[in-house]
């Protein structure tokens, strides 16, 4: 009897307990990593298809790699092909007539004469991707290429059979895999009568 008793007294005391608590909340929906858990070492996956490129090692820029010019899909690089290396003079973005509807024409500047110009694009509804080459300059020009697509969910690279482009003249070369982008080398004028396809 006496046990209760105390019991009753020490609730007394205590007064409303309940009443001075903070509202009761839920847990959030995730929490944070602990410190060296499993959690903290997971990989964030890529956002977008620029981050999956850099995160397999894949630098998504129109740009010179040595003497030769990397041209990403989207994008039209215009050289100076003068001197014994390509000078890159401009990067532009916008499409080639041959991935838009029919009828429509490319959305680039008209090339300055004497300046020589690759540009890459893709059309999914015609499901296929586009070079075309802008030769502003009197002589024909040759290059080799080398395309870089998408293939079974990879990044895949292989050297792609070209044509040179007479001067004064435009080319287009296609292909039915998604490509990223198309590196261009060895580009230089050639004789008129020595115009090939390799």
């Amino acid at each position: 009897m006496i046990r209760p008793l105390i019991l009753l007294a020490v609730l007394a005391l205590a007064g409303p307990a309940f009443a001075q608590d903070a509202p009761v909340k839920t847990a959030p929906a995730t929490a944070p990593p602990l410190a060296g858990g499993p959690a903290a070492g997971a990989p964030k996956r890529p956002g977008s298809l620029v981050e999956a490129l850099i995160a397999v090692g894949f630098d998504p820029h129109t740009k010179l790699v040595g003497e030769s010019v990397q041209v990403m899909s989207g994008q039209r690089a215009t050289l100076d092909i003068a001197g014994d290396k390509p000078v890159l003079v401009a990067v532009e973005t916008g499409h080639v007539d041959m991935a838009l509807p029919d009828g429509t024409p490319d959305t680039y500047k008209l090339l300055a004469p004497g300046k020589v110009a690759f540009a890459v694009d893709g059309s999914a509804a015609k499901k296929q991707s586009y070079l075309k080459i802008w030769n502003g300059r009197p002589h024909a020009v040759g290059y080799l290429a080398e395309i870089t697509a998408i293939r079974e969910g990879k990044l895949a690279k292989r050297m792609a059979q070209v044509c040179a482009v007479p001067g004064a003249g435009t080319n287009y070369e296609m292909w039915p895999d998604p490509v990223i982008a198309v590196t261009l080398s060895k580009i230089a004028e050639i004789p008129d009568d020595k115009i090939t396809c390799k």
